[in-house]
């Protein structure tokens, strides 16, 4: 079997960019991808194209050595849009290699470790009581809900309202809840740590990206400043990006991207990685349908896997994504089609023209600039 294309198809659906590529082989056998890197789909379709003299004609068995391929083969390895280029063209391959051994991709990682994959989802106060109610265990909370409209962020009236809504969260849905919040990267050193403070009460699950990078030596710092459990790692793009985040225990959850990192065959690494460290998965799946049927067939194999993002991209589009993936909140099914389980209707794709995204620009009040 031999790969004769690999397509990029950027296109918007929803309200979100993405980034899908095609992999067809010589068998008749296609697979489909996704990259991660939200605004930037062009530039990942450039690199896409510049790997196709590598892929077309190889084996898409092959997929490690292939990996090797397009992260080695222009000498300058690495970067947020080579990670996410790789991560669309590897699940691509993964999808091939179950279609044409006719399992289900969980298989060929090492076969079932658990019965079904727990998801949390984000949610406002208004809602959360409802989603409780629903059979949702593990609930996230957002910083700063009213600053989207205005475009401002002042850290000290967001910390603050951290500390409110972690308490109003608790009296409204009591104790057995598992709360996490997101900071998005939105705090600088200081004022997470004056919010982590604040929740340190409320028993929080996690705190996700408090910092704006993921310097292992500024996560082993801010750690010494707070006792409520760490996620990162969606902005890692390789197993060397996790790797002092890893050995310097300076997260206790990994938030490995599928579609960022380098795929399955990077994240089945990483996965290893941690495990050795005692630090449990939760992959980051804010994206589209095969992100998520990517998370739900690595956690299904990883025994360090903890809960599942759950995104509304098997939601959005239904024109153009075929989903195979039972769903019941708040769990995913153990699949048992061959390959990821999505695939695309191309007759669709026309009907989803690209428009270019920009994130949100936020401001502090002074108007320097802030992450969204």
């Amino acid at each position: 079997m031999k790969i004769t294309s690999v397509q990029p198809f950027p296109i918007t659906y929803g309200h979100r960019t993405m980034l899908l590529v095609k992999v067809e082989t010589d068998a008749g056998i296609h697979g489909w991808g996704e990259g991660g890197i939200t605004g930037r789909e062009r530039a990942m379709a450039g690199v896409v194209e510049s790997f196709a003299p590598l892929l077309v004609g190889a084996d898409p068995r092959r997929i490690d050595h292939l990996w090797q391929l397009m992260f080695r083969g222009g000498f300058f390895e690495g970067g947020t849009v080579m990670g996410g280029a790789i991560s669309a063209v590897d699940l691509a391959l993964w999808d091939i290699l179950g279609k044409h051994l006719n399992v289900p991709c969980w298989q060929l990682l090492g076969g079932r470790s658990r019965d079904r994959i727990e998801c949390y989802l984000g949610c406002g106060l208004k809602n959360a009581k409802d989603l409780v109610a629903a059979g949702w265990r593990y609930l996230r909370l957002a910083v700063g809900p009213a600053h989207q409209s205005s475009g401002v962020f002042d850290p000290d009236t967001e910390v603050r309202g951290v500390g409110d809504l972690f308490r109003q969260a608790r009296e409204l849905l009591g104790e057995d809840v598992r709360l996490c919040v997101d900071f998005h990267t939105r705090f600088n050193p200081p004022a997470a740590a004056q919010a982590c403070k604040l929740i340190e009460p409320y028993r929080p699950f996690f705190v996700e990206d408090p910092l704006r990078s993921p310097s292992a030596a500024n996560y082993a710092a801010f750690r010494s400043r707070t006792s409520v459990p760490i996620a990162s790692g969606e902005e890692c793009s390789s197993k060397w990006e996790f790797q002092n985040l890893i050995e310097q225990n300076a997260i206790d959850y990994a938030r490995i991207d599928l579609c960022n990192v380098g795929g399955l065959t990077e994240a089945k690494k990483v996965a290893a990685m941690a495990e050795t460290h005692y630090i449990d998965v939760i992959p980051h799946n804010p994206l589209g349908p095969i992100s998520a049927a990517a998370c739900v067939h690595l956690a299904v194999a990883v025994p360090n896997f903890m809960v599942l993002e759950y995104g509304p991209g098997p939601d959005h589009a239904p024109d153009l994504f075929d989903f195979k993936l039972a769903f019941k909140a708040p769990h995913y099914a153990v699949p048992d089609v061959p390959g990821l389980g999505v695939d695309i209707r191309e007759d669709a794709l026309k009907d989803h023209p690209f428009k270019p995204w920009q994130a949100p620009l936020m401001q502090r009040p002074d108007g320097g600039f802030n992450n969204w």
